[in-house]
């Protein structure tokens, strides 16, 4: 007797057929086994997982079964893996990328083939707004919120920090089952609870700003120096992550710090601008934008290598618009207009279109047909779209301000909400500034401050439709900006009702937004965070300063006569003894005793030098503690550590003092006298 067996494999295996054996592999979690009698054409037995189920069936029939159930598994598993399959995320921001800053846009002067490639083949959104400088912006991008509400209204100062109450993208990616990477600037919160591994993303670095050669940061926590320029190595963390997650649904953030100030870039790139004749400003910018465009193109050329172009989203834009100037040289006003050809109104920290006016592109290849949108749009919308597009729920707890932009074809979705555009600064009342601040961007938060934010003068904005009303100082214009995208001429007499109209909605907007729980809030500093020993608290974050203090953006000055003192939020997870230390520059520090603690716990000590020369990654990298902006090594000697003592944290504590109570010398205030941070050591 002739006889075969044929057998039909577990679902592990992919379908196909291997006619020298005739053994069938399926796509179903059964095995099946087919004892044939090929002379007579007959099924001698049959088992399924092991067991016999006797049958005496044709060989057609058999061969017509088996056919069958093969395509039908097949069918089945196809469907079920296209239900399943999730499309990966990618986000590319750049730091001060103006509109124009791309060859796509009109200028002609810089090379950005990489950029003019993506948005050639992407949707671009002409029409995308922003806020005018990085933190807020950031804080729309994460949260899908207005920024005010989420607790930011600045870029330093404590006021940069994102409220632990919202959730963040990456947090509902996660929850959908994505692996969450970003990598640069974060710009969203500085101190346990806020950095991003403590919200949703799986793999983070955290770079220090601006250093653009051999960047210091955390990655996970953990201090990593990187060797070579900044943007390439931030590219190179992105591509590792993208091909070790090839396999698996990942949302990956890749927030690079260029063209930000100061403009630094290789030589080699910057050599090739220079020998076009532009100046060693012009020069250096465009060859630091031309370096972050080279990345952009390596990042998606491993996109596509590793055939993740058609199941990968990918988003680009920029954080506000461009800024004249590095910290050492600036652009002459020649080159500003050359940087800005299509001659838009203001620059970064304006409510102008060129302060708040970005690139958008968003590219699904053979999903979305490349095109241009037209109509007004804002960074909110990008939560609820990515999230819509991924098929990944929202929490009904979310009260998002942005609106869904997409439909899976790539259609567009009409937009009928108000875009609402506010300054980093609320205006208060004017006790409360100083000649040291004299915007007021490093007040802290108190009640009695929020109170004096009156609408009258605020330096805001609202677009809708055609129309942008702009108030600064409490003197308002209306541009129809689909006629004047200059801005150079109001509208005013063109049409009162929407002067009248926009006033009206921004003004009650602006009220809602006062009135919110968390607008307007300084940061709550998380001590023995997940077990961390070592707690930071930044002396420029308190939610109270006695008179005569004044708080700056990396450091609470005019320290000098006794009773100052400042008043800090804390959340203490883990209870216990803490050894605070004192990190500050001031000159005749020994002649200063200082206590700190809580209404139940604390400790005071005149001020010694610890010796210790740890003060931690992200003091020791910030460069508004070195003498030489782009040289760590350079930081400041007279910058000192200083032990108060021992203190008993509880959870029920709240607030955290530190006071000047006696001193030698004179009882003056003193600009000089600065307190950088203190630090909670669990013992």
């Amino acid at each position: 007797m002739d006889i075969d067996y044929v057998k039909v494999l577990p679902y592990n295996a992919n379908p196909r057929i291997s006619p020298s054996s005739q053994t069938v592999y399926a796509s179903e979690q059964r095995s099946l086994l087919y004892k044939i009698d090929n002379y007579n054409q007959s099924v001698l037995d049959v088992q399924i997982d092991g067991h016999s189920v006797n049958n005496q069936i044709t060989m057609k029939k058999t061969i017509l079964n088996i056919i069958s159930f093969l395509l039908l598994s097949l069918l089945l598993s196809c469907s079920n893996k296209q239900e399943e399959l999730k499309p990966n995320i990618l986000i590319i921001q750049a730091d001060d990328l103006g509109f124009d800053d791309v060859h796509l846009h009109g200028n002609n002067v810089i090379e950005t083939p990489s950029l003019d490639k993506l948005g050639e083949q992407s949707i671009q959104f002409k029409q995308f707004y922003l806020s005018s400088v990085c933190a807020p912006t950031r804080a729309a991008l994460l949260t899908g919120r207005n920024f005010l509400r989420t607790g930011v209204s600045g870029v330093h100062a404590g006021r940069d920090y994102v409220n632990l109450d919202e959730t963040i993208i990456a947090e509902v990616f996660k929850d959908a089952g994505y692996t969450t990477g970003m990598w640069g600037k974060w710009h969203s919160g500085k101190t346990d609870g806020y950095f991003p591994w403590d919200r949703g993303f799986d793999e983070a670095y955290y770079a220090c700003l601006y250093n653009y050669f051999d960047n210091t940061g955390l990655l996970n926590g953990e201090e990593l120096k990187t060797k070579g320029f900044t943007t390439d190595a931030i590219t190179d963390m992105t591509i590792s992550f993208i091909k070790k997650n090839k396999d698996q649904p990942f949302f990956a953030y890749m927030s690079h710090l260029a063209p930000h100030n100061p403009w630094r870039a290789p030589e080699l790139y910057i050599k090739k601008y220079r020998d076009k004749g532009l100046s060693e400003p012009m020069a250096t910018l465009y060859g630091m934008i031309d370096n972050l465009d080279y990345n952009i193109g390596r990042l998606l050329k491993t996109v596509e290598d590793e055939g993740l172009s058609e199941n990968t989203i990918v988003v680009f834009l920029s954080d506000n618009g461009p800024w004249i100037r590095s910290y050492r040289f600036g652009l002459t006003e020649e080159e500003w207009q050359q940087r800005n050809v299509n001659g838009l109104r203001g620059m970064k920290g304006t409510n102008w279109e060129n302060g708040i006016h970005s690139p958008l592109f968003v590219r699904w290849t053979n999903k979305f047909t490349p095109k241009i949108i037209n109509e007004a749009v804002k960074v909110e919308d990008l939560y609820p779209t990515l999230c819509a597009l991924a098929g990944v729920s929202i929490p009904d707890s979310i009260q998002l301000s942005g609106q869904q932009l997409l439909d899976k074809n790539g259609s567009f979705i009409a937009q009928e909400a108000p875009i609402f555009v506010a300054d980093h600064n609320p205006v208060g009342d004017e006790n409360y500034y100083s000649k040291k601040d004299k915007y007021g961007q490093a007040i802290p938060l108190s009640k009695e401050y929020i109170q004096s934010f009156d609408f009258g003068k605020q330096n805001v904005a609202i677009r809708k439709g055609a129309y942008k009303y702009v108030q600064y100082g409490g003197d308002g214009k209306l541009f129809n900006i689909l006629k004047n995208p200059t801005e150079s001429d109001s509208a005013l007499s063109e049409n009162t009702y929407h002067f009248k109209s926009l006033q009206n909605q921004l003004k009650l907007g602006f009220e809602e937004v006062k009135t919110q729980e968390n607008s307007f809030s300084m940061p709550v500093f998380q001590i023995g965070y997940k077990q961390n020993m070592m707690s930071y608290i930044y002396a420029c974050a308190p939610q109270l300063i006695s008179d005569g203090l004044i708080n700056k953006e990396h450091f609470l000055a005019n320290w000098g006569v006794e009773g100052d003192s400042a008043i800090y939020n804390i959340n203490v997870d883990t209870e216990g003894e803490y050894d605070a230390f004192l990190v500050h520059k001031i000159k005749n520090y020994k002649n200063m005793c200082f206590e700190v603690g809580t209404c139940k716990s604390s400790a005071k000590s005149w001020l010694v030098d610890s010796g210790s020369r740890d003060f931690g990654t992200l003091i020791e990298g910030e460069s508004a503690y070195w003498e030489n902006f782009d040289l760590k090594e350079t930081f400041k000697k007279d910058i000192v550590k200083s032990k108060l003592g021992t203190i008993q944290l509880a959870q029920s504590d709240t607030q955290l003092k530190i006071k000047l109570v006696e001193r030698n010398g004179n009882n003056v205030h003193n600009w000089e006298n600065q307190t950088i941070a203190m630090i909670l050591q669990k013992k």
